[in-house]
C-alpha cells in the first residue's frame, strides 16, 4: 500500500518522513529547552537569543544563494513573529511553569485544531471527516493532561498550559502562511530565521536579562546546537517541507506525535516521571494524530 501511494505521489512519503524528522527535532528542543529554562545558568531570553543567533549563523551560506527575494516586508514580519522570538518565548515561559511533557502534549495536541481554524479562516480549507475526528481525539488527550495538572499537578502548572496554547496558535499561523503563500521550505526558514535574528539578537544582548557572561560554555553550546541548529535549521526545515507537500493540517497532526517522544526523552534527561493520566493523554493524542495522518494519506493517494 505504501508503495502504491508513493508511486502516485513521490513527494508524499518524503513529506511524511520530513514531518517525523521535524517531530524528533522539536521534541529534542523541548527537553533541552526545559533543561535550560529551569536552570540558574541561562535566562529564557538567553535561550531565545542562542536559538536565533546560532540558526542565523548556519543560514548565512544559504542566504547568499537562496535569499527569498519574492517575500514582501510584511510576509517576512509574519514569518518572524509567528515562528520567531514571540513563539519561542511563549514556549519557554510556559516551561518555567510546567514540564516538557506537558509542553509537548498541550502544544502539539492542540496544533491540529489551531491549524484547522486558521486554515478555515484564512483560505477556507476544511478538514476531512476523519481528520476532524482525529482533531477531536487529540483535543481530548490535551484535556486529560489539563485536568491532571489542575487536579493533581503542581499548583500553577495550568498557567504554563496557557502559554503553550499561545505557542500552538502561533505555529499554526506559520504553517498556514507557508501553504497560503506557496513557500518552499528554504524560503520559509530563511524568511523566519534571518529576520528574527536581526531584530531579536541586538535587543537581547543590549537590554534583556542575561546570564550568558557567566554561564558554563557547555550549557551555551548545548542550547545553541539543539535549539538553533538542530531544532530550527533541521527540525524547522523539515516541518516547513512537510507543510508545503502535505498541507498544514497534516504536519500539525504529525507534530502531535511529539508528546510520546518528548515524554520518553524527559524521563532520563529531566527525571520527569509522567503520571498515569499524562500517559493516558499521550496515548489519546497519538491516536488522534494517527487518524488525521491516515486520512490525509488516503485522500492524497486517490
Amino acid at each position: 500500500m505504501a508503495t502504491d501511494v508513493g508511486a502516485k505521489n513521490p513527494n508524499l512519503l518524503l513529506g511524511i518522513g520530513a514531518g517525523f524528522l521535524g517531530v524528533f527535532g522539536f521534541a529534542s528542543m523541548l527537553v533541552v529547552g526545559r533543561l535550560g529554562a529551569t536552570s540558574d545558568a541561562l535566562t529564557i531570553y538567553d535561550l531565545a537569543g542562542l536559538r536565533h543567533a546560532a540558526s542565523a549563523l548556519v543560514a548565512i551560506p544559504l542566504m547568499i544563494r537562496f535569499w527569498p527575494r519574492k517575500l514582501s516586508i510584511g510576509q517576512h514580519f509574519v514569518l518572524a513573529v509567528f515562528a520567531g522570538p514571540p513563539f519561542i518565548l511563549l514556549l519557554f515561559f510556559g516551561m518555567t511553569l510546567a514540564p516538557a511533557s506537558h509542553a509537548a502534549i498541550v502544544l502539539n495536541g492542540t496544533l491540529p485544531l489551531a491549524t484547522a481554524i486558521v486554515g478555515w479562516l484564512w483560505y477556507r480549507q476544511s478538514p476531512l471527516r476523519w481528520q476532524a475526528l482525529g482533531i477531536l481525539v487529540a483535543g481530548a488527550g490535551v484535556a486529560i493532561v489539563g485536568w491532571d495538572a489542575l487536579a493533581f499537578g503542581v499548583p500553577g502548572q495550568w498557567r504554563g498550559h496557557l502559554f503553550f496554547l499561545g505557542a500552538a496558535l502561533s505555529v499554526a499561523i506559520w504553517y498556514g502562511a507557508i501553504r497560503y503563500w506557496g513557500l518552499s521550505a528554504t524560503e520559509a526558514i530563511l524568511g523566519t530565521v534571518i529576520v528574527s535574528a536581526i531584530f531579536y539578537v541586538p535587543l537581547w544582548l543590549l537590554f534583556l536579562p542575561s546570564g550568558i557572561a557567566t554561564a558554563p560554555m557547555d550549557d551555551i553550546l548545548l542550547q545553541a546546537a539543539i535549539l538553533g541548529v538542530w531544532g530550527v535549521m533541521i527540525g524547522g526545515y523539515s516541518q516547513a517541507y512537510c507543510a508545503r507537500v502535505l498541507g498544514p493540517i497534516a504536519i500539525a497532526a504529525i507534530m502531535s506525535a511529539g508528546p510520546a517522544l518528548a515524554t520518553l526523552m524527559a524521563i532520563p534527561v529531566l527525571n520527569e516521571i509522567p503520571s498515569a493520566l499524562a500517559i493516558i493523554g499521550v496515548i489519546v493524542v497519538t491516536t488522534g494524530v494517527l487518524l488525521v495522518v491516515a486520512s490525509g494519506i488516503s485522500s492524497q493517494s486517490r
